[in-house]
């Protein structure tokens, strides 16, 4: 469909066109020129009975001007030839092209539009759209508007390295909001393997003294003190974010995970298996998002784990073996093999497992309910399993 931008851009274009090329022709004079020697005779008919002074003063500027005319009374009209013309048509056409270019901004109005209609497009149609924000913004790095629609674009889609390029941008431009000044440091620690640069922890500081409850700040600052091993920290941080959630919703059932593990990691019991204290509030998350069944074997002809046993499942990024995990389920098995299925559910820190493709799962069998591999009877692990697989992924337990 053409555009009603370019209907009247064409519109003016072939006016001007016209203006240059066809008017000429009509718009000729149709008389000789005046000349000079014109000008003395309306003058002497204008001074007659004056002074012969003033006659001879008429007759000398004529001197003066020049008596012969460069132009015979006789002259044709002149017209520009038919070349010089075009190349006047193709000079104007290019310039006002490339003007627009420059200037304009029908790109904007035409992105602006697909925005409004985005609920509706297709997963392809956004990524097309994506794609023109990119460019639009490379064109203008100075639009702050792609450059936040961008880097919330790219945080939630699990990219950190690209959001962190686009807050990083408003904040150099000189955005102090505290929602801007927290996702900076987010993507940041994120973008940077979950180590907290001594720029992030500034703007996530920055951002909680302007406001004190600002969500990316606070879970920021609680990840960077759980991998820190400051969980006493961590805890009061997530607390604080747990605090902004409705009781019940999926935030808030993840940070009660997350809080419970930093208990455990600090020595604590905790009160209740975090499990079974979120069971009420599990419904709040779909049991069908996509995650992993794990199915976990005791080596064979090795002693079963004594009853009151702790089975970890653990699910980081892929490839890696440390950092604080993306979902965690603690478990009390009652029979072997236990078959575990990590989703949404047991998500931690704000991260969906639904939406990462590939993850590293490792399980840890515990005693005395500490995690961790130096605590554990039995541990394995599998690196590159992927996220929404129909096959569950088969774990065979080796001893210490």
């Amino acid at each position: 469909m053409i555009d009603d931008f370019w209907i009247a851009a064409t519109a003016l274009l072939l006016g001007a066109i016209v203006w240059v090329l066809v008017l000429p022709r009509y718009w000729q004079r149709k008389y000789p020129t005046e000349t000079n020697e014109d000008w003395l005779r309306l003058r002497q008919r204008e001074l007659a009975g004056e002074s012969e002074q003033l006659q001879q003063e008429a007759a000398l500027r004529l001197i003066e001007d020049g008596i012969i005319d460069d132009v015979p009374r006789s002259a044709g009209p002149l017209i520009s030839s038919r070349a010089a013309q075009w190349a006047g048509v193709v000079l104007l056409t290019v310039s006002v092209v490339s003007l627009y270019q420059h200037l304009g901004s029908w790109e904007d109005v035409n992105i602006a539009r697909a925005l409004s209609d985005v609920e509706r497009a297709q997963p392809a149609d956004i990524i097309a759209l994506i794609s023109r924000i990119e460019t639009r913004a490379e064109a203008r790095p100075a639009n702050a508007d792609y450059a936040l629609l961008l880097g919330e674009y790219y945080l939630s889609g699990n990219d950190p390295t690209a959001a962190f390029n686009y807050f990083d941008r408003l904040v150099v431009m000189g955005a102090s909001a505290p929602e801007i000044l927290g996702k900076a440091a987010q993507a940041e620690f994120l973008a940077n393997d979950r180590q907290l640069s001594a720029t992030a922890r500034a703007r996530a500081e920055q951002a909680l003294a302007v406001n004190t409850a600002e969500p990316a700040a606070l879970a920021t600052l609680g990840m960077a003190a759980f991998e820190e091993s400051d969980f006493r920290a961590a805890i009061q941080y997530w607390q604080r974010l747990q605090a902004l959630e409705p009781p019940g919703s999926p935030g808030y059932t993840m940070l009660a995970q997350i809080i419970e593990r930093a208990r455990v990691e600090l020595g604590e019991a905790p009160t209740v298996l975090a499990d079974e204290s979120l069971a009420g509030a599990a419904p709040a998350i779909s049991s069908k998002s996509p995650g992993v069944d794990v199915v976990v074997r005791v080596p064979e002809g090795a002693l079963v784990p004594p009853k009151g046993s702790v089975v970890f499942v653990l699910a980081r990024a892929a490839g890696t073996e440390q950092g604080m995990p993306i979902a965690v389920s603690r478990t009390q098995p009652e029979r072997w093999p236990l078959s575990v299925r990590l989703d949404d559910r047991q998500s931690m820190a704000g991260q969906l497992i639904s939406e990462i493709t590939a993850v590293s799962i490792e399980v840890q069998v515990s005693i005395d309910g500490q995690p961790g591999r130096d605590n554990a009877l039995y541990w394995g692990r599998v690196d590159a399993v992927t996220v929404g697989g129909v096959e569950p992924v088969v774990i065979a337990l080796t001893g210490q």
